[in-house]
């Protein structure tokens, strides 16, 4: 399987929230630093907090553009955020049931060939539609 297909089998696991299947894409000493600057340690920890965000809304990532060169794969993705309950301490903004929110981000994500090592985040455009 080649790097880009790996990583769309990786996004379709995120995005059906199936759990089981992307820990498989990851490293147990994953480290991931998402677009706030947060840095996540350890398969359980970001399968944990992407369990949160998507409890309190729905999250679906569409790719947009990815590319590997080596054991490093580059990617631009644009999310959205839709709140399923009031979300007054949601990780990117406050959020009522209804609003939603879009951001883009530019990821790069190094891997030992089968699983991810290293994630980093950057996040470049953010718009937000109140219900």
């Amino acid at each position: 399987m080649s790097p880009e297909d790996r990583f769309r089998a990786y996004m379709a696991a995120f995005n059906t929230s199936d759990w089981d299947a992307l820990r498989r894409h990851y490293a147990p000493d994953v480290r991931l630093v998402i677009g706030n600057g947060t840095e996540l340690v350890g398969c359980d920890a970001i399968v944990d907090f992407y369990g949160k965000v998507k409890q309190q809304t729905r999250r679906t990532i569409e790719i947009v553009q990815c590319f590997a060169d080596g054991a490093t794969l580059a990617a631009e993705l644009e999310s959205e955020f839709l709140a399923l309950e009031d979300a007054p301490d949601f990780a990117v903004r406050p959020m009522a049931k209804g609003d939603r929110y879009y951001l883009n981000s530019f990821v790069l994500y190094d891997s030992d060939g089968e699983r991810y090592t290293r994630i980093r985040a950057a996040v470049f455009r953010r718009e937000f539609r109140p219900v």
